[in-house]
Order: structure tokens, then C-alpha cells, then sequence
């Protein structure tokens, strides 16, 4: 089994902090402009759970769900079976214990090109090996039939996310890759998903098996679901809202079910 095994979160986070005014507002300026991301059109989505707390969307604060109008999924680990094994890309693109995205936001020339390169390898095989995780082809078949619109956000490639989505028949309201703005932990794609919905952030709940699912739900103020497919509870869980162990459970979340 591969292990989902990523850089120091702390060390992120700064990096994060440090970058934020140079890119982050650019990216901004991105998503308003209608650029981000590709989207389908969506019935108004019904059904949910509601609470009278409310959310502050830079304080980093998770929100309690009020009624749930659309589901956001990560793909490798959450609607696909896991299958990356991050430290080996690493040590093949030679860039040591630093985040992927962070190492090529920094990179330019051969230097990117090389690193890219690695992550392309890697990312086509993991196109060519896709499964459904268990349970996500009647998850996602429920909320459809709910008319509960849904979004697949990962730090993948365009290119990856069309061939997984081509190969396993899988259709979004809207998808979010690595190359429409800032990525996962950056809460901005939550927000613009949020917004083409009519929503709140808080009324938007992230599904995901990995740290940076959960802190970019965290980050926009919006509830997290932490798939834990068989594996201990790691310690980051800690910021989830939920703690699942299968893809069904988020039908319990949205009909308030599930504490």
C-alpha cells in the first residue's frame, strides 16, 4: 500500500504566508474574472443539515454545516483508490522533504521543466492504474439523484483530471486543478466554488483523505469530512469536522446524521 506521506505542515503554512501577497492576490484577480476552474451547469441543490453558527471566512476557523448545498471531493485517495506514493516522486525529482507545488512555484527554466516532467510520469501512470474508491460510485449516483451538485478539487493537472474522469465516467459541476489558481491549503478555490453555487463557505462541505483537504476546508471556513480509507486517524484529523470511514457517511453528514 502506498503511504500518503507529505512535507512538514508547519513548514507549508509559512511558505504559504511568505507568498500570499506577491501571488495570491493575482490568483484572486483570476478567479473573479470567471478563468477558474471548469463548470458545468447544476440544478439548485436541496437537503441538508443547519446550525445557527456562522463562520469568519480569514480566520481560519471551522464551521459547524449549516444546510449543505454542494459536495467538493479530492480525487487520489477520496473519489479514486489511493495510489501515489509522494516520497518516491520526491526522491526521483531530487527536491528532498519540500512540498511538490511549493518546489515548482519556485523553479523556472530546466530546472522546472525537469521537475514537471517527473510529476507528468507519475501523474499519467496514475491516470492509466485509476480505480473508483469503494463506495464512491453510489455516493456520487445518491447526490446526483438529490440533485446536489458536486465539485472535484485536487492538486492534480488538468491533463490527469480529464483522463481519470474519461476512463471512470465521472462528471462534476465543476472541477478545480492545480493550474486555475492557488491550490490546496490556499482556501481560495472553496470560496470561488462556494460562490458559483450561491453559497457560504460554510454551507459547502470538503471531502478528502489528506492533511491538505482538511486545512484548505479549515482555512476557508468551511466543514471537512477526513476519509480515513482503513488507515489510523493521523494526528492532523484533529482539524476535521468529521472523521469517516467510508464514502457512504457523507449521506449521513448532510442529512444531519452524523456527529
Amino acid at each position: 500500500m502506498f503511504l500518503r506521506n507529505e512535507p512538514d505542515l508547519e513548514l507549508t503554512i509559512l511558505m504559504w504566508n511568505k507568498r500570499i501577497d506577491k501571488e495570491l492576490g493575482r490568483e484572486s484577480e483570476k478567479f473573479q474574472s470567471g478563468l477558474f476552474g471548469t463548470e458545468l451547469s447544476v440544478g439548485e441543490a436541496s437537503g441538508g443539515q443547519c446550525s445557527a453558527l456562522e463562520f469568519l471566512p480569514k480566520c481560519g476557523l471551522i464551521a459547524v454545516p449549516m444546510k449543505i448545498k454542494g459536495v467538493i471531493f479530492d480525487m487520489d485517495g477520496t473519489i479514486t483508490a489511493p495510489y501515489f506514493d509522494f516520497n518516491k516522486i520526491r526522491d526521483e525529482a531530487g527536491i528532498g522533504d519540500i512540498d511538490m507545488l511549493d518546489y515548482l512555484a519556485t523553479a523556472s527554466g530546466a530546472e522546472h521543466a525537469r521537475v514537471q516532467a517527473v510529476m507528468t510520469k507519475f501523474e499519467d501512470a496514475g491516470v492509466a492504474e485509476a480505480k473508483l474508491n469503494h463506495g464512491a460510485r453510489e455516493l456520487l449516483d445518491e447526490l446526483t439523484r438529490r440533485e446536489m451538485p458536486t465539485a472535484l478539487l485536487t492538486r492534480n493537472t488538468r491533463r490527469s483530471v480529464d483522463g481519470v474522469c474519461r476512463k471512470l465516467n465521472l462528471k462534476f459541476a465543476i472541477t478545480v486543478t492545480r493550474e486555475d489558481g492557488p491550490h490546496k491549503p490556499a482556501p481560495e478555490p472553496i470560496w470561488e466554488i462556494a460562490r458559483r453555487w450561491g453559497a457560504e463557505a460554510s454551507e459547502v462541505l470538503m471531502v478528502g483523505d489528506y492533511k491538505w483537504d482538511v486545512l484548505c476546508a479549515k482555512n476557508a471556513g468551511a466543514p471537512s469530512a477526513m476519509l480515513t480509507n482503513g488507515e489510523p486517524v493521523p494526528d492532523w484529523a484533529k482539524d476535521a469536522t468529521y472523521i469517516i470511514t467510508t464514502l457512504s457517511e457523507v449521506i449521513e453528514i448532510i442529512e444531519g446524521k452524523k456527529r
